[in-house]
């Protein structure tokens, strides 16, 4: 049976390994679906793996997978689903280490300020959520960042946060950059502006009668567009800080390369 251990694959030598062999009968070309892995577990390993290593695990990977198969196509499937596991297990720290600690970062921060709105108001913490408010700041300001970029920079920016690899053209980085700086200042400013809109609210309908009753609660509700603001802008900085720190890292290997 081959060597399918992670470990293992770290001695082999790059760019030994062909394309895995098909099974008789087959014509050659791609194989076809009934014979191919589970995708999901292909992408995974993909995106965890090595670049010097992706041929050589892949192939042997899917050319096991076509001998088990033959025998048991669940097996087989179950089989390859453990393996793809412990490799991405073996590599995960190595290759994607700093985006764990930026994920975890940005979990962090979310989680401690939902504890903190649970601990403020106990009793009820659904206070701190507001549907109305929610959309004014958040698609608003994505719609702004496309607006000032392009579209095709969005999709740059989510690839960057699932994926920021060094490599990228310093252009590629800078359109990253102003598309989070666009949207962090845009979800602030909608903030301010919302807040502003609920305070003419307020005054115009605050009377000496409701003024004890209503007062809090009304500004409360007016406050939370600018929480949503906030936190907005927090998660856009620490992304675009990001972004400045990868370009710089990418810059530094091409001069030392170079």
């Amino acid at each position: 049976m081959k060597q399918t251990q992670s470990a293992q694959w770290n001695k082999r030598v790059p760019g030994t390994s062909t394309q895995p062999q098909q099974p008789e009968g087959l014509p050659p070309g791609p194989l076809p679906p009934a014979l191919q892995p589970p995708l999901l577990c292909q992408l995974l390993l993909e995106w965890v793996l090595p670049d010097e290593l992706q041929e050589p695990v892949l192939g042997d990977l899917q050319e096991e997978f076509i001998e088990r198969q033959q025998q048991s196509r669940n097996r087989a499937c179950w089989w390859y689903r453990r393996q793809a596991l412990s490799s991405c297990w073996h590599f995960l720290h190595q290759t994607k280490g700093d985006w764990l600690v930026f994920i975890f970062s940005v979990l962090f921060f979310i989680g401690i300020s939902l504890w903190a709105m649970q601990v403020s108001s106990p009793a009820d913490p659904l206070q701190f959520y507001d549907f109305v408010s929610l959309v004014l700041i958040f698609p608003s300001a994505l719609l702004f960042a496309v607006g000032a970029t392009s579209r095709q920079t969005l999709q740059k920016a989510v690839a960057f946060l699932l994926n920021p690899q060094l490599g990228s053209e310093p252009i590629t980085y800078q359109q990253i950059r102003h598309f989070f700086d666009v949207m962090g200042q845009s979800g602030l400013l909608l903030g301010f502006f919302s807040t502003l809109i609920g305070v003419v609210a307020i005054a115009n309908a605050m009377t000496a009668e409701n003024f004890a009753g209503s007062f809090g609660p009304a500004t409360a509700v007016c406050l939370l567009t600018l929480l949503y603001g906030c936190a907005l802008k927090t998660l856009c900085y620490v992304a675009t800080q990001k972004v400045s720190f990868v370009a710089r890292e990418s810059s530094r290997d091409d001069s030392v390369s170079g």
